[in-house]
């Protein structure tokens, strides 16, 4: 059951969504209801016999208004109550117009890809939108942006302000686009999420290691398994050289009182961690 949007009701009208018959006979079932008295099997009648002894009727009332609440379905109303209608059936994307333009917003910045592109679509639009988990001061900036049609969209951007449940980045596109683009935008990244890392980044912040020159490879670790990050991958340098190990090295061969140089996120998820026996 949703109910993000459920409006307050008061007393008198959670009492009016019940009929006086049940109203009496739920106050009936409480006031003749034993306190050591076992809850009973449910009967065909609508409440059986398994309330609380001492709840007082109001809430009760109250309650069995929530109970219609769930045989509710999305943007219907129960009395004075709304039920909103699922996440996955929201707008994922705002469009308004304005002088020749779509000024197209996004509202959930955490929605599946394939929503904005159908939105996109109801419009006439071949439109691809992405976004990707960015440190927090890249929230908001563009990614990647790919325009085929003749590079005449206009890019929203809302630097440092694209947080997880926010984003009011988006684009302006000419009412007669016809050609296909792909944007993609910052979010800010989710605690413990990774995320790669982009100019204005300090070295390893994209996996939780700010300041990575003079941290030991052990403190590393000791990072890396607190966010239970295993998919480790080590690059050797020493005094500007990959030598002699210039196509990487096993944990094994890592030395734990080693220094790290720095830290990025790789491909698939991977983590690379550039060690050495000494300080930059």
């Amino acid at each position: 059951m949703n109910v993000e949007r459920l409006n307050p009701i008061s007393e008198e009208e959670a009492a009016a969504m019940v009929s006086r018959e049940t109203r009496d006979d739920l106050a009936e079932r409480i006031m003749t209801t034993s306190p050591d008295e076992a809850p009973a099997p449910a009967r065909h009648g609508r409440w059986g016999r398994r309330l609380l002894v001492g709840v007082p009727l109001a809430a009760a009332v109250a309650a069995a208004g929530v109970v219609v609440l769930s045989a509710a379905g999305p943007d219907q109303k129960v009395g004075s109550v709304s039920v909103g209608p699922h996440r996955a059936d929201a707008a994922a994307l705002f469009f308004r117009k304005e002088d020749g333009y779509l000024v197209v917003t996004v509202k959930d910045p955490v929605a599946d890809p394939a929503r904005y592109r159908k939105e996109f679509a109801a419009h006439g639009l071949d439109i691809e939108l992405d976004l990707k988990p960015v440190s927090q001061r890249n929230a908001g900036t563009v990614v990647f942006v790919e325009d085929q049609g003749g590079g005449r969209i206009e890019v929203i951007q809302a630097k440092g302000e694209c947080g997880v449940e926010v984003c009011n980045v988006g684009v302006k596109v000419p009412k007669d686009y016809k050609g296909y683009a792909h944007i993609v935008f910052g979010r800010a990244a989710r605690p413990g999420e990774m995320y790669d890392t982009a100019p204005g980044d300090r070295p390893g912040e994209g996996v939780g290691l700010p300041e990575v020159p003079g941290r030991t490879v052990a403190e590393a670790w000791d990072v890396l398994t607190q966010r239970k990050i295993t998919g480790v991958e080590y690059r050797y340098e020493y005094r500007g050289s990959d030598r002699p190990y210039p196509n990487g090295l096993s944990r094994d061969q890592v030395k734990p009182e080693w220094y790290v140089h720095d830290a990025v996120v790789g491909s698939e998820g991977q983590v690379i961690l550039f060690v050495g026996p000494e300080k930059d």
